[in-house]
């Protein structure tokens, strides 16, 4: 090994003993043979031996040519392949979390099922939980239905500009990392309160710019959902300019102004998803009719 890092050798063999923290600044490649048969986290600490001074580093990651990788083994390989970025050590612990399971809080077992229903709504159903049973108040465990005939969930290449909608998605001219995109997507859905996106939203507008029109209707979209929620809604539908409503308590029944639905003025989108945002704010301190 000393010899090794006096440049007296070219090429070291060892044991997974190196994944113990070494730093060697003039090895920038490395072999790992059999790497179906290693761990996640085993293979990210190996490959962070590399790469460790100002050159481009590489790591070649060798399958057994006789028996072929199992499916846990080729997420494990796409874990790593996908993760090379700065910083990724916490998306490759969360991944093993997945793939390992996070286990049986109150038994024996290694892994219960999460994988089930995925790590980040287990992470969910388990916090509000806890509150419930700490006597906090939580939201119900509801989904409301969105329909609002002004908003295009994604982008259409059909989509006409003059028409009365508007597309609700991050645009790769907005954000151009794809990863960066799929996290800003789950945190605006798993997000339970008007704090948390807003949060969301300023850390796009600190670290992108300004949001474009479509990422204006994404972030209406998810606090209109939000205030769904709040107030224990299970649709919320846009037609026209009749705003459709359906409270948990009457699912048969629509909230109404009097004898109609309540209407929207505004003929912008945008304008008509913050009529109904603030429509659903002012329900939060009425009884639903």
């Amino acid at each position: 090994m000393t010899r090794f890092v006096a440049h007296e050798y070219d090429v070291l063999a060892a044991t997974t003993l190196i994944e113990s923290g070494l730093d060697i600044p003039n090895a920038n490649t490395l072999i790992i043979e059999n790497a179906e048969r290693f761990g996640l986290a085993q293979l990210y600490q190996l490959r962070g031996r590399v790469g460790r001074f100002n050159r481009q580093a590489y790591a070649y990651l060798l399958l057994s040519p006789d028996l072929p990788p199992h499916d846990d083994a080729r997420k494990r390989l796409g874990a790593i392949r996908q993760y090379t970025q700065l910083g990724s050590g916490f998306r490759i612990a969360m991944r093993d979390l997945e793939l390992r399971g996070a286990g049986n809080l109150l038994g024996p077992q290694q892994s219960g099922h999460i994988a089930g229903v995925g790590f980040d709504l287990y992470c969910q159903l388990l916090r509000q939980s806890v509150a419930r049973l700490k006597g906090e108040k939580v939201a119900p465990l509801i989904r409301p239905l969105l329909h609002l005939d002004c908003v295009i969930l994604g982008t259409h290449s059909n989509h006409s500009p003059l028409s009365q909608t508007i597309e609700a998605y991050i645009p790769e001219s907005y954000l151009p990392e794809a990863a960066l995109r799929v996290d800003s997507y789950r945190r605006l859905a798993l997000a339970e309160t008007l704090e948390e996106i807003k949060a969301a939203a300023t850390t796009l507008q600190d670290r992108f710019g300004s949001p474009p029109p479509p990422v204006q209707a994404l972030l209406l979209v998810a606090k209109i959902r939000c205030l769904a929620q709040s107030n224990s809604l299970i649709e919320v539908a846009v037609e026209r300019d009749r705003l459709k409503c359906r409270h948990i308590k009457k699912p048969n029944d629509y909230i109404k102004t009097g004898a109609r639905f309540p209407r929207l003025t505004a003929s912008k989108p945008l304008a008509k998803l913050r009529q109904v945002q603030q429509f659903l704010q002012n329900l939060l301190t009425t009884e639903p009719s």
